[in-house]
Formats: C-alpha cells, sequence, structure tokens
C-alpha cells in the first residue's frame, strides 16, 4: 500500500472510533451482549433503522461511535490477523459469572495476545443467583489475567447482558482504553481497510463488506482486494442506508464485485480504474491468475491450489525446482501455482509479494531467509522452508501437498433390514422391529432410509435389542427390534440400508 510521509496531512488526522471483537467461550453471553447493545441502539434512536447482518454494526454511545464485529468470536479474525489485516482495535474477553474461565475463554486469550490487542474483560450474568465476579477474576488471575483490583491493570466490567445492568459502564471501559490508545484516522486519504463478509446473493450478485480502517470510501471509487478490481455500485450501512461516502471504522456492504473476495484480504480505493490498475502492476507483479474458467465451481471447490514462489541460487537449480513442480502439479486436483520465481536470498519483498494468497509458500534452495523475512512469514502465515539437496526439498514439498490434498471417502455397504412395525415415530428416537435380510447390522451404523427404491432420509442406529435383550449385531435372517435417529419417518415396508466410511489419505504418485 501507499506509505504516507510523516510530514503529509498530520493536521488532517482525527480521532478514529475503536472496532471491537467480543470473544469468549460458548454460551457465555456473546451473542445476548451484541444484541442487547443492537436493540438498545435502535431503540434509542440513534440507528434509523433495523440493523441488517453485514459482518459488523455500528452504535453510538455517549455521541461517540463503536464499531462492533457482528460475529462473536468471529470467526474469521484469526484469518484476518494472520495477514496482518488488524481488523480489531479493542477486544472484550467474554466470562460468564457462573461458570467461570474455560478452555475457549483460554483460547480466545491468546488469540487476543497473537493479535496484540489491549483488551477489557466483561464478566457477564451477574444477574445470576450462582454468579460468583471474585471467583472467576481469581481464575483469570491463575491465567495471568490480572483485573483492576486483583494487582493489575485490565479493565473488567461487571454486567448482564440479559438485563442491560453494567453494559454502559463497560462501553465507558471501551472508550476509555480507545482514549489511551490513540486510535486516529485521516479522513482526507484514499479508504482501506479489511474484507469481514463477501457472499454470492441470488438477487443482488457478489455482496462484499468492507471494513474501512482509515481515510474515505466514495461510492464510484475503484477497490482493489488482492488481484481483484471492482467499482462500487452500491454502497449501504449497516442498517441498509444507502451512502455516497464513509470515514475510517465504518463497515459498508458494497456491490460491484465479479468476483466473491475472501474474508481477511486487505482493500485499497482509487478515484478511477486506471490509478487502481497502475498500482496493482506496479505493487504485484505475480503471474496471472491460472484459473480455468470453463472449470465448473465444483470442480474448483474440488481442486487443491498451492501458491509457491523459489528463490535459489542459481538458474540451473531455478528451472530444475520448478520443473520438479510442475511434475507435482500433475496428480488429481492439484494445482501447484509458481507466483514468481527468482536468484538470490529469500527477502521481505517476497514475503510481501505472496502475503494475500492462502496457504503461500516459500522454498529456497542454497539461499537463506533473512531473520525479518522470517518474522514477516510468520506474521503473514507464509511458510518458508530452505533446503541444500533438491531431492530433500522435493520431497518435503510432496509431503506438503499431501497433506493438503482431502482424503479419499469410500462408502463400504453394510447389512439391510426390512421394517416390519413401527412402536414409535419421533425423529430423535424412532423404535421399530424388523427382518435382516442381508449382512449384518450393527450398533450405531449409520444408514440410509430407502423407500420404493429412493432414498428418503438418513439416521443412526442408537440400539439393538434381541429377546428384550441389548445386542450389539444382528445377523442376516433374524428378527430384533431397534431404535434410531433420522431426519424422516421410518415406515413399515422401508429398508434400513447401513454402511460404512472408509476414509484413506491420498497420495503423489510421482
Amino acid at each position: 500500500m501507499p506509505k504516507k510521509s510523516k510530514e503529509q496531512n498530520n493536521e488532517a488526522h482525527t480521532v478514529r472510533p475503536p472496532v471491537v471483537v467480543v470473544m469468549g467461550h460458548i454460551d457465555h453471553g456473546k451473542t445476548t451482549f451484541l444484541d442487547y447493545i443492537r436493540e438498545a441502539n435502535v431503540a434509542g434512536g440513534e440507528s434509523g433503522g433495523i440493523t441488517q447482518h453485514v459482518g459488523a454494526h455500528e452504535m453510538k454511545h455517549n455521541d461517540r461511535r463503536i464499531t462492533f464485529l457482528d460475529t462473536p468470536g468471529h470467526e474469521a479474525f484469526s484469518r484476518m490477523r494472520a495477514r496482518g489485516a488488524g481488523v480489531a482495535d479493542v477486544a472484550i474477553l467474554m466470562v460468564a459469572a457462573d461458570d467461570g474461565v474455560k478452555p475457549q475463554t483460554i483460547e480466545a486469550l491468546k488469540a487476543i495476545k497473537d493479535a496484540g490487542i489491549p483488551f477489557v474483560v466483561g464478566i457477564n450474568k451477574i444477574d445470576k443467583l450462582e454468579a460468583a465476579p471474585d471467583k472467576v477474576k481469581g481464575e483469570l488471575a491463575e491465567h495471568e489475567v490480572l483485573v483492576e483490583g486483583w494487582g493489575g491493570n485490565i479493565p473488567v466490567g461487571l454486567i448482564s447482558a440479559k438485563t442491560g445492568e453494567g453494559v454502559p459502564d463497560l462501553l465507558d471501559l471501551i472508550l476509555l482504553v480507545a482514549d489511551l490508545e490513540e486510535f486516529t484516522g485521516d479522513p482526507s486519504l484514499p479508504g482501506r481497510g479489511v474484507v469481514i463478509e463477501s457472499h454470492m446473493d441470488g438477487r443482488r450478485g457478489v455482496t462484499v463488506t468492507l471494513l474501512i480502517k482509515d481515510g474515505t470510501l466514495r461510492r464510484g471509487d475503484w477497490v482493489r482486494v488482492g488481484n481483484c478490481l471492482a467499482s462500487i455500485k452500491i454502497m449501504e450501512d449497516s442498517n441498509g442506508d444507502i451512502q455516497n461516502e464513509a470515514i475510517f471504522s465504518s463497515p459498508m456492504r458494497v456491490l460491484g464485485f465479479s468476483a466473491v473476495p475472501e474474508v481477511g484480504q486487505e482493500f485499497v480505493a482509487f478515484a478511477n480504474k486506471k490509478e487502481a490498475e497502475k498500482f496493482m502492476f506496479e505493487d504485484r507483479p505475480l503471474a496471472e491468475d491460472s484459473t480455468d474458467e470453463s472449470k465448473t465451481e465444483e470442480e474448483k471447490k474440488d481442486v487443491v491450489e498451492i501458491p509457491i514462489l523459489i528463490k535459489a541460487d542459481v538458474t540451473g537449480s531455478e528451472e530444475a525446482i520448478a520443473q520438479k513442480i510442475e511434475e507435482l502439479s500433475k496428480g488429481p486436483n492439484i494445482t501447484l501455482r509458481v507466483l514468481r520465481s527468482g536468484l538470490g536470498d529469500i527477502s521481505d519483498d517476497d514475503v510481501k509479494a505472496v502475503s494475500a494468497q492462502e496457504g503461500a509458500i516459500i522454498v529456497g534452495f542454497k539461499v537463506r531467509a533473512s531473520a525479518s523475512a522470517h518474522a514477516l512469514a510468520e506474521r503473514f502465515s507464509v511458510t518458508i522452508k530452505t533446503f541444500d539437496i533438491i531431492y530433500e526439498l522435493i520431497d518435503w514439498l510432496k509431503e506438503a501437498v499431501e497433506n493438503r490434498i482431502p482424503p479419499e471417502v469410500e462408502r463400504v455397504e453394510g447389512g439391510k433390514l426390512l421394517v416390519l412395525k413401527v412402536f414409535n415415530n419421533e425423529k430423535n428416537k424412532q423404535v421399530f422391529g424388523g427382518k435382516v435380510t442381508e449382512g449384518a447390522l450393527r450398533i450405531k451404523a449409520i444408514f440410509d432410509l430407502v423407500r420404493k427404491e429412493h432414498v428418503i432420509g438418513t439416521g443412526t442406529i442408537t440400539n439393538l435389542q434381541q429377546n428384550k435383550m441389548n445386542v450389539q449385531e444382528v445377523l442376516a435372517g433374524l428378527e430384533c427390534g431397534l431404535a434410531a435417529e433420522a431426519n424422516a419417518e421410518i415406515k413399515e415396508g422401508d429398508v434400513i440400508a447401513t454402511y460404512s466410511e472408509q476414509v484413506t489419505q491420498r497420495k503423489l504418485s510421482v
């Protein structure tokens, strides 16, 4: 991205509203908290409409804006962080006062620390009789999270997301952290930020939510996301209202893309297509996208694509490695895409060149990677491997490719049973009797429910009985009673066709 000089528009920098992610253990109230502040914002007349799901939403507290990532513990948060997109400025670590620190709490804490962002602790569900906030604070201290009043300086708020008690105080803490961090932005700059949601809408086409992290985004701007260019035709805020422009920290749903960009990629806006194309050419001298547009979407989905950058000591080595990679790429449903290759040590620029490519690999032969390149690679989740023996390089690459190939799943037919009598047809526990006509029926077997030679549902056998005794298996020719969970109603005359799935890791033949 174009870098600003220190002299550039220092006066134009203004306070930027914080972007907040809420993380924590399942059922600790993340969704309830976001629902409460969203509904309170609408009731307070701040939003002007029903908030639509666009990946994030804005609210006002004490006449100041705060943007919350819409999905609690946003599943794309780690991917965005790995790309260096810095999607969130502040995190709320949500812990239930009646349940305490749990495994996902620890995972959330690690993600927050890895992202290097400040956070506050929200101890939720204080309205419950079992609430023990001091116990929670003690458990947090065991994991080196020392909140205020417990020997540390991490802000903590006691709340009930259900009743709203303490929520305004927690929002005050968010704004206090934002003030201390001094988040700023320059509205005079072109917009830039992160893709936080993207999908194909059957009615509107490709719909993308852009979270603006700096500058101003305008309708008619040309936006670059990776190697993709788009002109913004429609821009909507989180209330669904059409906007002509928006500044930093705002989530905007835009139309104008011809392809669905990947969540977590960064975007840069330009006033016109010429500028965008020029920047794209100068900044990303990568190979042309070799995607075969003649392939169906289903075929593309099954293809494992691995982007690779080659660095070698001499041209001969470089060409030999490229040839071996081409041979590996001849396997079924595999594409090893060499983005570029060159001579010399692996540099920061090499890492940056592939940073937007998911799962990118940089292989080096008789070259070194600088410490800063390794650090940058870790930040962008780029794999760097160097070798002095070419067959070791190829063996490692072959193994890396095989580990990314989806395993082959083979269906193995099992026993069949003809349903003779149905006693209970509740879907979560259907009870019936029948006769095994082929093979053997086993407890916990999965099955197809067949009616008039058509599969109408699936299920799992949860219990088998013979002579009112539980058994593990019933052989062909014998009658038995069964209990099963199925997604369709089982009737007399149906056939229960059991099967198993044999999973085999696929190997390359080269």
